[in-house]
């Protein structure tokens, strides 16, 4: 050794066995010696002394797999009857349980950390089973903890991923997103009949359609391994993504999902692993680790119906329900009906026109009773007959409730708890209309005329008589709901950046946070956006992509990009990062960005999703619509969205430029 002609570790070894058989063999005395003599004779060193004394684990037991001692090796030999050799038996087969594909051997699980060495003992013993096995590591070895389906709140009933998008509960983007994220972490769910099923299985049981089959089975390869070309090695979804086999942004979606499923999976071995395991067998690096740990927007990869957020996966299935019979994870869909009810009293829709005797000219009701030329019984009878008021009764997931009244002929709005809060209406006023003592029109006449010289409530005003404030001030003062806030953000972010209000200028999701026009909790959910209009890295192409792009590598959910592409049409055209300017829809489908049916959805704008909660009606309008109701501000070119309240608020919408 000493020579360098063997190593240190053969070196133990050899010595190991020598000692077993006596000690130390002197070569030149040809007997062997204890190791302290060995040591004076300087047959070993210090070093190696102390290692023998510890006496370590240098050879392989064929029935543990795992290292032990010679001396422990040389009492599991049996003595030849005829030759006295001592003689290994035969290994015995290592005891076996089901694993997410196939059979786990204990030995696995023992290098895992699942299993202690003293449980393989205890299952040679007997006093262990496989199947106790199997029971106490259900959650690694079998099953799994993903979103499994939908509880449809409005029917009550627990629908597959599938069976929620063909009843419209969910969009096909999203439905795709939740189906991946369970066969990547083992198995497609049947929450209906609580089964667990291979894709091929689920696709014969008819739990997702022909459109999805090769995506899914794509999938499954996080399950049962990649093979690496030109080669016969398996191996791991990390590993398939730092290879380049799996797209990162979508395969970052994968790893969280199994990561929250249950753990890493080791499709070498069929089975999850905890993710320090994962780190030591090369299945996860520093980076990947510090990516799925943040949890920040370049990680929210799926999508929330209800709210319309974009979420990491834990964040979403944070938000699901157990299923009362069976445990699994579903997903509820809020009953809309019960979350905003509205109710209506609309009148009958007619213009009813005075004539003045004197003039013979035309007037409406309410100049016909200015004048005094009807008296108020019949002014009330006749805007009975033009008025189109109705009562808007709205509930917020909090609970909290919103009573309005809104003229649908005329736009004007009156939020009677603001003001009631306000003192400009009192309680009695309200109890007789609930009471029905008094009509919608007797008591929006009430409140126009308790309301007449308050600050321009539900009057026209020129815009530069009104305070014009950004979007996130009006948040701040509940004139808009915070998804239709971020929203309207989004669109300024994925078009050119956030609007200054106070110059009408552009600036980046970070500069609006220093300027303190946006919150940072805000710019870290406009990070998507942004990148749609300054570009998503294509590390392998070493170029930007586009919206429509990122959302064909899976890099962008579908439902944002979806939105970000009908921003961007609806104010110039979709943003081509690379040439540093607008492309027509037209352009998009010559460049392959866009196929037929998506190039029709996103020109013609009726298809376009409506998105955003309108703050005068409260009615969901699309972002094309909320522009068509917009007005522009001269000096600037920025347009703005009139805000529902006793005040009139403009909330900075961003200029139509082609920017």
């Amino acid at each position: 050794m000493k020579k360098g002609l063997i190593d240190k570790d053969t070196a133990l070894r050899v010595l190991q066995a020598q000692e077993s058989v006596g000690g130390i063999l002197d070569p030149d005395l040809s007997i062997f010696l204890p190791k302290n003599i060995a040591l004076n004779r300087n047959l070993i060193d210090q070093d190696l002394y102390h290692a023998l004394s510890q006496g370590p684990d240098c050879y392989l037991d064929p029935d543990t797999k795992q290292g032990t001692p010679y001396v422990s090796l040389k009492k599991k030999c049996k003595a030849d009857p005829s030759t006295g050799l001592l003689l290994l038996p035969e290994p015995k087969k290592p005891a076996t349980v089901q694993g997410l594909r196939g059979q786990v051997s204990v030995v696995d699980l023992v290098d895992a950390n699942l299993l202690q060495r003293s449980d393989i003992d205890k299952l040679n013993q007997g006093s262990l089973t496989s199947q106790e096995v199997e029971e106490r590591l259900r959650s690694y070895l079998r099953g799994s903890t993903c979103i499994a389906g939908v509880y449809d709140q409005a029917s009550d009933k627990v629908l597959t991923i599938y069976q929620a998008m063909k009843d419209g509960l969910l969009k096909s983007g999203t439905t795709l997103e939740l189906l991946e994220a369970q066969a990547a972490s083992g198995f497609i769910v049947d929450p209906v009949n609580n089964l667990y099923l291979t894709v091929s299985e689920a696709y014969n049981r008819r739990l997702f359609g022909p459109e999805f089959k090769d995506n899914l089975l794509a999938a499954e390869r996080a399950v049962t391994g990649y093979r690496l070309p030109g080669t016969d090695k398996t191996i791991s979804l990390f590993q398939a993504i730092e290879k380049g086999l799996v797209e990162k942004g979508h395969g970052i979606r994968l790893l969280e999902a199994q990561i929250a499923s249950g753990g890493i999976i080791d499709p070498e071995h069929s089975h999850r692993i905890d993710v320090n395991v994962a780190y030591k067998r090369g299945y996860l690096d520093d980076g990947m680790i510090k990516i799925l740990s943040d949890q920040n927007a370049d990680t929210k990869g799926f999508f929330d119906p209800n709210t319309e957020e974009n979420l990491t996966y834990t964040e979403l299935k944070n938000r699901c329900i157990p299923d009362k019979k069976t445990g699994l994870m579903l997903l509820p869909i809020i009953d809309k009906k019960s979350q905003e009810s509205t109710q209506k009293n609309t009148l009958r829709k007619r213009r009813v026109l005075i004539v003045d005797p004197d003039t013979n000219k035309e007037m409406t009701v309410r100049e016909a009773y200015d004048k005094g030329l009807i008296d108020y019984e019949t002014f009330l009878e006749l805007s009975d007959q033009e008025c189109e008021w109705e009562e808007v009764t709205i509930t917020a997931p909090d609970g909290s409730v919103k009573f309005l009244i809104n003229d649908k002929k005329t736009g004007r709005q009156y939020d009677i708890t603001e003001l009631l809060e306000k003192r400009l209406i009192d309680e009695s006023v309200v109890a007789q209309y609930r009471a029905r003592a008094i009509t919608i029109n007797e008591f929006a006449d009430i409140i126009t005329r308790k309301t007449k010289h308050s600050s321009s409530f539900g009057q026209p005003a020129a815009l530069d008589n009104v305070e014009k404030i950004s979007v996130t001030e009006a948040l701040n003062r509940d004139l808009v709901d915070s998804i239709t806030t971020q929203r309207l953000l989004e669109a300024q972010a994925c078009t050119g950046g956030i609007v200054d209000p106070a110059s009408g200028r552009r600036v980046s999701i970070q500069e609006a946070c220093r300027m303190g026009i946006i919150t940072e909790d805000m710019a870290t959910k406009l990070k998507p956006a942004q990148k749609a209009y300054i570009g998503f890295e294509d590390v392998k192409m070493k170029r930007k992509m586009s919206v429509p792009e990122a959302v064909k590598e899976m890099w962008l959910p579908y439902e944002a990009g979806q939105r970000f592409m009908e921003f961007q049409v609806v104010t110039g055209g979709l943003y081509d990062p690379e040439m540093g300017g607008r492309r027509t829809i037209e352009d998009a489908l010559k460049m392959g960005w866009l196929d037929g049916r998506a190039g029709q959805k996103l020109q013609d704008t009726k298809y376009h999703t409506k998105n955003l909660t309108c703050p005068k009606s409260k009615l969901k309008i699309s972002y094309k619509e909320a522009l068509d109701n917009c007005l522009t501000e001269e000096s600037t070119g920025v347009k703005m969205l009139q805000a529902s309240s006793v005040y009139m608020f403009f909330a900075h919408f961003g200029s139509l430029t082609n920017n």
